[in-house]
């Protein structure tokens, strides 16, 4: 087992759930970040693990970052979480970031802390990626999302136009680089809207509640923006810990990560109404189960989500 861990993105609200989750099972955790836990702008919290201040686009920091953690792992979370070249944007205007900034720090700050990983050793990296790599972002060319078939799964065509989905899979191209000629050992968890509110007891979550589109006659193509899928931050905690403890993967393994629909109905009614031009696919859909299947990761980590609002609803009405 990795004992000793090195969380990028350490300052940020996803971090503070997976160095509970590693420190709970006998990691041993340090944080990398440019701000402290403390400074988040939307989920401040405070730690006493080691922190490390310092650039993910710095080969440097990186590498003083990883031999101060003594990482024989990684669970790289440091990013940027949107296209800061798309405008208008309020996510961009708002954090102030130059149009480069999303494509120069995600991409450039992989290569940098991978760099680092083969030059010190570290042999195993777990990323969190996104189901935007998809193409289902900011669909700049306005033409509607294709999707070939469903659910979809980690075979399915990859067209992102954004710099945020590209940004995302160039990452992922050069995780598998590092695979081959390294053996360093990567796994992408393309994980689908994370709902930080919840587990903090705040209102405004992704999975808080049902949500079941309405009818849109005549719409093309799938969904844009998102699947009305979600992945719970404590599940995200979950699944780095898995993808981190799992055998027999490939060097390189992608694999989408989701809580659960926020479907009330049967998925194929949903996209039959809200999706009439898939309707023809939907009959392989089961159940609630969402657009994009997880199949994969039940299959090969191990992943059952423990956090979904279905769960939380059937506790609330069980019987003292």
């Amino acid at each position: 087992m990795h004992t000793n861990v090195l969380i990028t993105g350490g300052g940020g609200a996803a971090a503070e759930f997976a160095a509970k989750e590693l420190a709970q099972h006998g990691y041993r955790v340090t944080l990398f970040d440019k701000a402290l836990p403390e400074e988040h702008p939307t989920f401040p919290w405070r730690t006493d693990l080691p922190f490390v201040l310092g650039d993910l686009d710095a080969l440097g920091d990186c590498m003083r970052a990883l031999n101060h953690a003594q990482a024989d792992a990684i669970v790289h979370l440091g990013a940027l979480p949107g296209p800061s070249d798309q405008w208008p944007s309020p996510w961009a205007a708002r954090r102030k970031y130059a149009e480069d900034e999303t494509m120069r720090t995600n991409t450039m700050g992989t290569y940098s802390l991978m760099e680092a990983a083969r030059r010190l050793g570290v042999r195993k990296v777990v990323f969190a990626s996104t189901f935007y790599v998809l193409g289902l972002g900011n669909r700049i060319s306005g033409t509607p999302f294709a999707v070939d078939y469903l659910p979809i799964d980690e075979a399915h065509p990859l067209r992102p136009e954004d710099s945020y989905g590209l940004s995302k899979l160039l990452c992922e191209e050069i995780l598998k680089a590092y695979s081959r000629a390294y053996d360093i050992r990567a796994v992408a968890l393309r994980l689908m809207g994370i709902d930080h509110q919840t587990a903090r007891g705040t209102a405004g979550g992704l999975g808080a509640g049902t949500y079941n589109p309405p009818a849109r006659p005549g719409y093309k193509g799938g969904p844009v923006g998102t699947t009305h899928q979600y992945v719970d931050v404590r599940d995200v905690a979950l699944v780095c810990r898995l993808a981190l403890e799992a055998e027999g993967l490939e060097p390189f393994e992608a694999f989408y990560i989701a809580t659960d629909s926020k479907y009330s109905e049967e998925a194929s009614v949903v996209v039959a109404r809200h999706y009439p031009d898939l309707a023809r696919m939907a009959s392989n859909l089961q159940g609630t189960e969402g657009l994009i299947t997880i199949r994969k990761a039940r299959e090969k980590l191990g992943y059952a989500p423990r956090h979904s609002w279905r769960m939380e609803q059937e506790l609330a009405v069980a019987p003292a």
